[in-house]
Formats: C-alpha cells, sequence, structure tokens
C-alpha cells in the first residue's frame, strides 16, 4: 500500500508482507499461564526488528521510538491494562486518528467534506468512552502541527494511552504528547510508548504496536526459545489504513485503524 501525502512528515505507509512470529520467552508480567508468554527484551526485540524491516529508513524517527521504549512505564501500563481487561472492565482501542489532515479524506474515502467536520466526528465517538476506562490510540493522532491537536485530545475521557506512530514524532526526533497536560495540568496521557505486551486469553502473547510486526526467523536467540508457540502472537497495530494483513499459524493481526472500524474497538 503507498499512502501519498500532503507533507514531508507523511511518507508513504508501506509494509511488505509480513512473516510469522517468534518463540519467545516467559512473560515477566503476570503468572506463568503458559510457555510462550513475552518479556520485556523480547517485546523489544520484536519492535525493533519491526522497525529495521520498514522500507524507508527514519533513523531520527525511529530512535527516538526506541528512547522511548522505558521498561518500567512499559511493563508497569500493561499489567494495569491486562488486570482491568481480566476483570472485564472496558479497554478501547483505535488508531490513524490523522486529526487535522484534510488529504486524508480523499486518500482513505473518508465520510466527511473537509478535517474540521472529521476532527468533530472522531472526537464525538470517542467521548464515548467511561472516564475509568482504559483508551489505547495506536498511533498517527494527528497530521502537521501536533500541538493543534491538543485541544480536542482534551475533549476525550477514558485513561488515554498512546502507542507512539511513526507521525507522532517530529523528524527532529521530538514527541510533544510526552509532556502534553489536560486543562487542569495533569498529564494529558498516563503513558507515552512505543509498545504494550500482556498474555491475553489462555496465555496468548499480545502485543499493542503501531507498525504491524514483522517477525525474524524463530531461530533468532535473542527473540525465541526452544517451544513451539501453542497460540499466534495476536498483535493489535494500525498504520496500514484500509489494509487488512492475513493471519498465519504464528501471528494474528487485528488493525484497529479508524479506516476499518469507522469507530473504535473494545476487548
Amino acid at each position: 500500500m503507498s499512502f501519498v501525502s500532503d507533507s514531508a512528515d507523511c511518507p508513504p505507509c508501506e509494509t511488505p508482507f509480513l512473516a510469522d512470529a517468534d518463540r519467545s520467552s516467559r512473560c515477566a508480567l503476570t503468572p506463568p499461564r503458559s510457555s510462550n508468554c513475552l518479556t520485556h527484551g523480547a517485546a523489544l526485540s520484536l519492535f525493533q526488528h519491526t522497525l529495521e524491516q520498514q522500507e524507508r529508513p527514519r533513523p531520527d524517527i525511529h530512535g527516538a521510538l526506541l528512547q522511548l521504549a522505558d521498561q518500567a512505564l512499559i511493563e508497569r501500563i500493561s499489567e494495569s491494562i491486562r488486570a482491568a481487561w481480566e476483570v472485564g472492565a472496558r479497554v478501547w482501542l483505535s488508531a490513524d486518528l490523522h486529526l487535522g489532515h484534510q488529504r486524508v479524506i480523499d486518500y482513505c474515502r473518508r465520510p466527511f467534506s473537509d478535517a474540521d467536520s472529521m476532527d468533530d466526528a472522531l472526537v464525538r465517538q470517542l467521548r464515548k468512552v467511561g472516564a475509568d476506562e482504559w483508551l489505547i490510540l495506536v498511533g498517527d493522532l494527528a497530521m502537521g502541527n501536533h500541538l493543534l491537536s491538543l485541544p480536542l485530545l482534551r475533549q476525550i475521557p477514558g485513561r488515554k494511552v498512546l502507542v507512539l506512530g511513526n507521525h507522532d514524532i517530529t523528524r527532529a526526533g521530538m514527541c510533544h504528547y510526552v509532556a502534553a497536560t489536560n486543562d487542569a495540568g495533569s498529564p494529558l496521557f498516563e503513558a507515552v510508548v512505543p509498545f504494550l505486551f500482556w498474555a491475553g486469553h489462555g496465555g496468548q502473547r499480545v502485543m499493542v504496536t503501531h507498525y504491524p510486526l514483522q517477525m525474524p526467523d524463530p531461530a533468532v536467540p535473542s527473540v525465541a526459545d526452544d517451544s513451539a508457540p501453542a497460540l499466534p502472537l495476536l498483535n493489535y497495530h494500525g498504520h496500514l489504513h484500509r489494509d487488512v494483513l492475513p493471519h498465519s499459524p504464528r501471528v494474528q493481526y487485528v488493525n484497529v485503524g479508524w479506516d476499518v472500524t469507522q469507530g473504535f474497538v473494545c476487548i
């Protein structure tokens, strides 16, 4: 897929056919329900490999993403989301809002006449999230000046987590969302991270990333162990806008982007 832009900050969203998931090690977050849970180190290796496999080199942007891979924060937020999900609380996901991006309306055939009406509709949908519910925004919140999107994002309730996308980092490697605050001065996001991971149903490995994960050969020692995974890795992702990837025996893709769902996903 090629995603054409009216901005130098919006390179083509191209992702080649993705291979299979890794065989990873035990999970440090939850009691061991299976031998296939991810550790932070294994998840980071998968994420870094995915960055390396992107067709367009973006050293400043990808370097900034890796610098924001704070292990303690990722583990804490991932565990909090998993614990809420496990007791039946609603956890919401959406991606690729592209607030303020006029030309995404034509590129992705969105049913809006202009960026302002699109922004109003997206925020109106997201205001359905409960104040105490988790909302994971899986990258590419806005295009152009990120600071202009903050008044819109402040209208969205919930415990917001931003899983960073390539358009959430400037070409200078800056992320304005990290220090963003609500009107009262509290942090706008509970966390701004490049990925999340947890153990899902039956101990299934779950990762949330903006780019769909591209998996290395399972024999790579840094991300694999000796046991064959009983379940595919479940990857909630964005980036591809209207494209949906096929599953394989080792990885199951769920594109939570707005251009697929025209809404948001509850897990």
